[in-house]
């Protein structure tokens, strides 16, 4: 892009996020519900979670599962976050491209405000659950809460993420709430915590936000040295306690987030494309 090009872009980024904002604030149904989704389910945690499941040989695999609960949550929070982000606007959207916005500045405004959203998002979520269960503090990298926040928050992103290219795709919040809802199975079901994966199985696991989650927080909280003592295969290198290993689950996280966001783009352009035909 040339200087002249790129300001123009930014110019473009810097409208639609201050828009997004405005939007969002001028909702108060919508700015509610992002609000308090985290402090609810931090509440959901208080309810169900041992606070010692870290601690305590007595709490079978409690520490696993309380991650899993973590992981899920934030799974679930960033794909309802944007579900319905671009289809509730595709017809706007499409009608401001052909007069030069630009597409990406669209999708990339939508990414930003979403992840301001969820800083906030992922600190009450994070510490809220380390102020309920007694986490062992690790220190790979940094303190074990703030590694803990870094994967929530990369979590909600990536999940966000997906939850935009759905909204790219489909031109209804209706259907796109289908797919989510497979999305959300999926995230269940090939997070590496209910069966072992092989195959096919294991390839599906490599795009799914709960993986690489778990992988984080496991190796973040140790989480094989809690349960090799089971004695029953529950440990294993998804949650190796090393730097190696977490910057590789961050990385998978990231990665996930940029191509997801990439693929809404070019799904719009190709949309506008078609329209202009």
């Amino acid at each position: 892009m040339r200087p002249i090009e790129v300001m123009k872009f930014l110019r473009q980024f810097t409208v639609l996020v201050q828009r997004n904002l405005r939007l969002i604030w001028n909702d108060k149904l919508l700015m509610a519900s992002l609000i308090l989704q985290a402090p609810f389910m931090v509440l959901v945690i208080s309810l169900v979670v041992d606070p010692n499941c870290f601690t305590s040989n007595l709490v079978n695999v409690g520490s696993r599962t309380a991650l899993f609960i973590l992981s899920a949550m934030a799974a679930f929070m960033g794909t309802l976050n944007s579900y319905r982000e671009i289809c509730k606007e595709r017809d706007i959207i499409l009608r401001e491209a052909s007069v030069g916005v630009n597409l990406l500045a669209v999708v990339l405004s939508k990414a930003f405000v979403l992840l301001l959203i969820e800083i906030v998002q992922a600190a009450i979520l994070a510490f809220g659950f380390v102020s309920i269960v007694h986490v062992p503090q690790n220190h790979l990298l940094f303190e074990t809460n703030l590694e803990i926040f870094i994967t929530v928050l990369l979590m909600l992103f990536a999940s966000s993420a997906m939850g935009l290219l759905v909204s790219a795709i489909f031109k209804s919040g209706e259907t796109a709430i289908l797919v989510v809802l497979v999305l959300m199975i999926g995230q269940v079901v090939f997070s590496g915590i209910m069966f072992t994966l092989t195959g096919v199985a294991s390839s599906i696991a490599s795009v799914i936000v709960c993986r690489w989650g778990m992988g984080a927080l496991g190796a973040s909280t140790d989480l094989n040295s809690r349960l090799a003592w089971l004695k029953a295969g529950f440990d294993g290198p998804m949650y190796d306690a090393t730097i190696a290993n977490l910057l590789n689950c961050w990385q998978m996280l990231a990665l996930i987030s940029a191509v997801c966001i990439v693929a809404a783009w070019l799904v719009l352009q190709i949309s506008f494309d078609r329209k202009k035909a």
